[in-house]
């Protein structure tokens, strides 16, 4: 146990040095351009800081993160809903794969201008362009989860409890899905950022999508660096913040890690 624990915070450790090095890099590389294309990450960093103290703060970064939270929920909800149907009852299987290979392979964001043009730019158009991109992995890996729970549980679980399909559902194989869900909403909420971003750059006027666009159409690259380097922030956080919850909820399943 010291040992994983050593190793993990080495490997950690590791990763820190690496993005250090490389930020040494871009202030190194920036300091140097001259052509005003690559601005030093230090002119960047302050850039950004600027933009949290501002307006743009409530007006655009906040309205951006609640639209990619919004979305990554509900098609979440929506997904392991029906993932857990389409899996539990395989006599739907015949007539469902088919449909939902094709339409898993039309890119949500390919659908956004479609979308600005029917709905227009409107905060519940951005939230289900959100949702339907969070919504194909959670679904796919609930489907995928539920299929593959080990048959000799759910015998098992029919011999030693009441047999309810119901019941079995809900104390083998949901459990025994977890996993794989999870790793569907860690796709999900990755999705839900990019889309974010994407269904704010067509007809939006705020939004921190609009804030990046607009900075580069104005040539104002250091505010544009800053936007994305907030984005990134954002990222970092969400993922930090959905690696503690997925730990907490999944606490039993670290130690079953590696066992045949």
């Amino acid at each position: 146990m010291k040992n994983a624990t050593l190793r993990s915070l080495s490997h950690r450790l590791v990763g820190w040095v690496f993005v250090l090095l490389l930020m040494g890099l871009w202030e190194v590389a920036g300091r140097r351009d001259e052509t005003g294309l690559f601005p030093p990450l230090s002119a960047v960093l302050v850039e950004a800081a600027d933009l949290l103290r501002s307006e743009a703060l409530t007006n655009d970064i906040l309205p951006s993160l609640c639209r990619a939270l919004a979305g990554f929920v509900v098609g979440s909800v929506m997904a392991v809903a029906l993932g857990v149907v389409l899996g539990w009852w395989r006599a739907l299987h015949p007539w469902i794969t088919a449909p939902l290979e094709f339409l898993r392979s039309v890119p949500a964001a390919a659908l956004v201008p479609l979308a600005v043009a029917l709905y227009g730019s409107t905060t519940p158009m951005k939230v289900g362009v959100i949702a339907l991109g969070a919504f194909w992995p959670v679904l796919l890996n609930t489907v995928d989860g539920i299929r593959r729970a080990e048959p000799g549980f759910v015998e098992s679980a029919r011999v030693y409890t009441s047999g309810s399909s119901l019941s079995i559902l809900r104390r083998v194989v949901l459990p025994a899905a977890t996993p794989q869900i999870m790793t569907g909403l860690r796709i999900g909420l990755a999705i839900s950022l990019i889309l974010m971003v994407v269904s704010e750059m067509f007809g939006a006027t705020s939004g921190l999508g609009y804030l990046i666009l607009q900075a580069q159409r104005l040539y104002a690259l250091t505010s544009m660096y800053a936007g994305v380097v907030i984005l990134a922030v954002i990222g970092l956080m969400l993922t930090g913040l959905f690696s503690a919850v997925e730990k907490r909820a999944m606490f039993w399943f670290d130690g079953m890690k590696g066992r045949t």
